[in-house]
């Protein structure tokens, strides 16, 4: 089985600012159901970090015992250096956090929305007010100002969302599957949005189930399974850890197939035996990453 301990504390190793750090976080249910066991993590600051992995997998579970919603079983859970658990309030402070089913408020406006939440973030009527409009900004909700939450589309509705947890203007944003139930068009507005955010030292948390969101949005992965991290790193160096690491892609008849292998060379000596003309070659995608390396942990 692949070790985590290299990978959870590279970052501590090479001298960089840690934004969460969890050590043995233990999650058991009242029914006995295991969801997380002994995780250690540490995030570095400024660093979107996604969490994959099946469902049931735990990812959920980590992500609201790291918000304080949820007790552990045993472990701990820093946020620059705070207690989650010890000092919950002041932990969830430096949060902002938008929950998988989380929807706005249908009769309240974007600007309504977005100084109401200001507003219980501590931030007087002014500052509110004023960081309201600097959110509509960054969202791009300008035209949409005069229509209800009911009103906008499903990817407004989750940009607004984030907009919310933005206000306090908080070091670490925790995202629970932010584009889930989504079309295509309003997935990558809420990329947009989320990119805009990176580079500014911002730490983001966010689960998902879609692969290419992970690869687009996320500058670390963290493959959950069975209720522990088995691995986290770059794309990069999980791809690194494969067997197959490129392939090549092309039509068979009416059917797409593809030979993969560790190196190109191997992978184009392959095309070139079987008379392949016309094929495209590439780097093994992260959904090829992750269901070989899902299938080295269930082997495990």
């Amino acid at each position: 089985m692949v070790t985590t301990v290299e990978e959870t504390h590279r970052a501590a190793r090479d001298g960089a600012s840690i934004a969460i750090r969890v050590r043995g976080l233990t999650k058991r249910y009242t029914n006995g159901t295991l969801a997380n066991d002994e995780i250690d993590l540490a995030v570095p600051e400024g660093t979107t970090l996604g969490l994959l992995g099946r469902n049931g997998a735990g990812k959920t579970t980590l992500a609201r015992q790291i918000t304080g919603e949820l007790a552990p079983t045993s472990g701990r859970v820093h946020v620059h250096g705070i207690d989650v658990f010890a000092e919950t309030m002041r932990a969830r402070y430096l949060m902002g956090v938008v929950p998988q089913e989380a929807q706005p408020y249908d009769h309240l406006k974007p600007r309504e929305h977005l100084a109401l939440f200001g507003r219980l973030r501590g931030l007087g009527r002014g500052e509110a007010g004023r960081r309201a409009d600097e959110m509509i900004a960054l969202l791009g909700l300008g035209e949409h100002l005069g229509k209800t939450a009911r009103m906008l589309s499903g990817g407004l509705k989750r940009k607004l969302l984030v907009g919310t947890a933005l206000m306090g203007d908080p070091p670490i944003l925790v995202l629970d599957e932010p584009t889930t139930g989504l079309d295509p068009h309003a997935r990558r507005e809420v990329w947009a949005l989320l990119r805009a955010l990176r580079g500014r030292g911002r730490t983001i948390i966010m689960t998902t189930h879609y692969m290419e969101e992970a690869e687009e949005l996320c500058d670390e992965i963290a493959l959950i399974n069975g209720g522990r991290i088995y691995v986290q790193g770059t794309v990069e160096s999980l791809r690194a850890r494969c067997q197959n690491r490129f392939k090549a892609t092309y039509e068979d008849g009416t059917n797409h197939a593809s030979i993969a292998g560790g190196t190109s060379e191997a992978v184009l000596a392959e095309v070139r035996r079987l008379g392949i003309e016309e094929f495209a070659l590439t780097k093994a995608s992260l959904e090829d990453v992750y269901m070989e390396l899902t299938a080295e942990a269930l082997g495990a």
